[in-house]
């Protein structure tokens, strides 16, 4: 399972995959029965092998403390189905028992990119980079003879280093990409609210499918084109009494270039430091339209398209599941004890 601070993805060896919201900042305390739950879809589980990022989440007072809550409660529900105690992935390439995950906090934690990159440098393409958008972030990272190709290890040395990109296709609040829209002629500036998000563009130009009856949008109403362009409309004083469907669809097309423009920036900048020197490009996650356009001699490789959209979006917890059943090359790290 990949446990993040907005998601929970869960999947087997057999391809089996579920994606759900899950409010973890909101709900911290409740994570071990929303688990009990999402576990029982998976009634042939021998054994839970984890990764996550919701440490990050902001009910956290630190990456420490979440750590050792996420693992709490996970240990809890695997507890509460009979299943052996959960193993932990770390960006040193290892699983953690329990009780070293807790006192090893900065290794587990964050740990859901070198999971994924791990696993398609090893059995997708052995060299290239790694393109993963999700609703929150874009994981660029560069792959060489089979192995992650960047030492480092924290999200401050990834975001120095441009390996990550805190932009995705759901949650990334409009006014964190574009500061003005060109509107009738006038180039408009935004409000810096979180009224519309990347989901609303990606809503109003076709990228997913309307959802009217899922209410987890920045105002809370419903998440369909018509809501989705009131929404982008009030980024720049205005609503749908004011503003045609049309005129957000443009607009909506100016904050999906600029989106991509900052991931090809981050994607130019690698390459220019010759940590993510292209020729492969595997895509992954969700909202792969934000992938800049390549070089026409740049081979893609689609995780979608490979594996199915499900999956995909599911990679980081398939990736763990894989790894984990590969004993011969895993052995649990267990508490370090002084002597």
């Amino acid at each position: 399972m990949d446990i993040g601070g907005a998601n929970l993805k869960l999947a087997d060896l057999s391809g089996h995959a579920t994606a759900s919201e899950f409010p973890l900042w909101r709900h911290p305390d409740e994570l071990a029965d929303r688990l009990i739950a999402e576990l029982s879809a998976f009634p042939a589980a021998e054994r839970v092998a984890v990764t996550m990022t919701g440490e990050l989440a902001d009910c956290f007072l630190d990456r420490a403390v979440g750590v050792r809550q996420i693992v709490d409660q996970v240990s809890q529900a695997t507890a509460a189905l009979e299943l052996p105690a959960p193993v932990f992935y770390g960006v040193d390439g290892r699983f953690h028992d329990v009780i070293a995950a807790k006192q090893q906090t900065d290794v587990v934690a964050a740990s859901n990119w070198h999971a994924l990159a791990t696993y398609v440098a090893r059995s997708i393409a052995a060299d290239g980079l790694l393109v993963d958008i999700g609703s929150t972030t874009t994981d660029l990272i560069p792959l060489r003879d089979g192995c992650v190709a960047t030492t480092s290890r924290t999200d401050y040395d990834r975001l120095c280093e441009q390996s990550l990109v805190y932009l995705g296709g759901g949650r990334t609040p409009v006014c964190s990409i574009v500061d003005s829209l060109l509107y009738e002629g006038r180039s408009v500036p935004v409000m810096r609210e979180v009224f519309a998000t990347m989901d609303d563009v990606r809503l109003l130009l076709q990228y997913q499918i309307e959802a009217p009856d899922d209410l987890a949008s920045a105002d809370g109403k419903p998440r369909d084109r018509f809501h989705a362009a009131n929404r982008l409309a009030r980024m720049i004083g205005l609503d749908h009494r004011t503003a045609s469907l049309a005129a957000m669809v443009d607009s909506a097309g100016q904050v999906h270039r600029r989106a991509q423009q900052l991931i090809a920036g981050a994607m130019s900048g690698l390459e220019q430091r010759g940590t993510g020197q292209l020729g492969t490009v595997v895509i992954s996650g969700h909202a792969d339209d934000l992938l800049p356009a390549q070089d026409s001699d740049t081979t893609i490789i689609s995780l979608p398209t490979l594996l199915g959209t499900t999956l995909s979006r599911c990679c980081p917890a398939y990736a763990v599941a894989q790894l984990w059943s590969d004993e011969s090359d895993y052995a649990v790290r267990s508490p370090i004890v002084s002597s």
